[in-house]
């Protein structure tokens, strides 16, 4: 499982008990996410609490372990995937056990349940939820931190359970968004077929396509055969990416491939940027289109699901194989070799087998060829977001939750010609040598050798005095 997913449950902890502590060092440990023990312990040890001895010592003992713990957290590693130390998390387990051997009010309780989850010792959280179960049986966090666990394991007969408490009182879910998508997708995964937050009925009824006449071609599109890189997204993400990622597609793979930039809302300045971008890169086809997108809320759902409506579209009017690639990945690998080593290869997903259901499949690659399983599949794909997009529904990980469910709609037989290749191969974070592509992790630093090869791009191909 992603840190990410970690975090999210895991972020803020309630603790009124540590009100007795220094203002400034229960904000530097709960809020700041101080993870040194070695300077923040001293301070601890020292705090006056007023408290009874053994209490004194359960809260210290606590907050060094979420001292220790908060070097767990996604963007202590800039978003890229390390395993959380053995010997740190031994160390932190001791802590949380020194403390409930003191004192097992619920607060502790739960923030111990958090702090083990933070870590990844799942196995010690779920221990500690089944030896306090009616202590903790109305605290929403451990609730949604046991789904999220049920939901990753695959314990469908568990997950209904903790679904159904979770949504017999309203209050323990709120508004949490996140907390929602893992009800709805439990909920269809059980084999319900959910109406609102997201809409899964287009899975199960036949939806008409898209309107694609929304779309206006500004540069025309070459049909040469070639596969198309596909490359959505919004002007300021064009200027501070799509420039670096057309210069990487260019030094890697010359005028193998072709390239497509679909911008949301482009302007006339866009495009004659876009024009100019062309006369730097000769003999490489570049064309451009666009769509008007409203500002509303949740725009940036809307820029990140809108593409694979596109794409669908582009697919028909290209009868080309199209690739489809984040705004911020830099291609590092020529497509060709690497399309070589993929069976099956006509439509190609990344999959990720430590992810929750929602995100089998990633957004930030998708290759299809412009054949039946490609349209079929991408044709699922288009008619879900849209229904979603136009009811409302711009839910984080819209796009992720229709290229995940949207394979298991497929016969069989279609499911077995989908090539599924690792993320680490094809679009990975850590930025190894062997991987087609780089892309920025979850938050969204691309500093070290992603920077170092983003800035040699633009310094060779586009004007020095541009910004990237």
């Amino acid at each position: 499982m992603h840190q990410y997913y970690r975090d999210v449950f895991t972020r803020t902890l309630d603790l009124p008990e540590a009100d007795v502590l220094p203002a400034h060092v229960v904000a530097e440990i709960l809020h700041y996410s101080n993870s040194d023990l070695s300077t923040m312990k001293p301070k601890l040890l020292a705090a006056m609490t007023g408290l009874k001895a053994e209490k004194d010592e359960a809260l210290k003992d606590l907050m060094c372990a979420i001292t220790l713990a908060n070097n767990a957290f996604d963007h202590k590693k800039q978003g890229q995937q390390q395993a959380y130390p053995a010997a740190m998390a031994e160390e932190v387990t001791q802590y949380v056990v020194a403390a409930l051997q003191k004192d097992k009010s619920l607060n502790f309780v739960v923030a111990a349940v958090q702090i083990l989850f933070r870590i990844n010792e799942i196995e010690s959280a779920l221990f500690l939820i089944s030896n306090n179960l009616s202590l903790l049986s109305n605290s929403a966090v451990v609730l949604k931190i046991l789904l999220l666990i049920c939901l990753m394991e695959e314990d469908d007969n568990q997950a209904q359970i903790v679904i159904q408490h979770l949504t017999a009182d309203s209050a323990l879910i709120g508004e949490d968004p996140f907390t929602l998508l893992m009800v709805v997708c439990g909920i269809y995964r059980l084999g319900g077929v959910p109406e609102s937050f997201i809409d899964f009925r287009p899975l199960a009824e036949a939806e008409p396509l898209p309107d694609y006449s929304r779309y206006q071609w500004r540069i025309p599109h070459v049909g040469n055969g070639k596969t198309t890189v596909l490359v959505a997204c919004d002007k300021k993400y064009y200027l501070e990416h799509a420039r670096a990622l057309v210069a990487s597609v260019y030094d890697t793979n010359g005028t193998e491939l072709n390239i497509h930039l679909h911008v949301y809302n482009c302007d006339d300045d866009l495009e004659a940027q876009v024009r100019e971008l062309v006369q730097r890169f000769p003999n490489l086809a570049i064309s451009l289109s666009t769509e008007v997108v409203p500002v509303v809320r949740g725009n940036n759902v809307h820029y990140a699901s809108r593409r694979f409506i596109f794409m669908r579209y582009a697919l028909e009017q290209f009868a080309a194989p199209v690739l489809l690639l984040d705004a911020d990945c830099l291609v590092r690998q020529r497509w060709h070799e690497t399309l070589h080593t993929i069976y099956p290869k006509g439509l190609i997903l990344t999959q990720n087998d430590a992810a929750p259901m929602w995100e089998r499949v990633r957004s930030g690659f998708l290759y299809a060829d412009a054949d039946a399983l490609g349209f079929s599949y991408l044709d699922i794909v288009a008619r879900f977001i849209d229904r979603n997009l136009a009811s409302g529904n711009a839910v984080r990980f819209l796009e992720h939750v229709a290229l995940s469910f949207a394979v298991d709609v497929l016969p069989a037989v279609d499911q077995m010609r989908i090539g599924r290749e690792s993320a680490v191969r094809l679009i990975d974070v850590n930025h190894q040598d062997t991987a087609f592509s780089w892309s920025v992790a979850t938050q969204k630093n691309g500093d070290g050798v992603y920077q170092q090869y983003k800035t040699a791009l633009c310094e060779k191909y586009l004007a020095a005095h541009e910004a990237y």
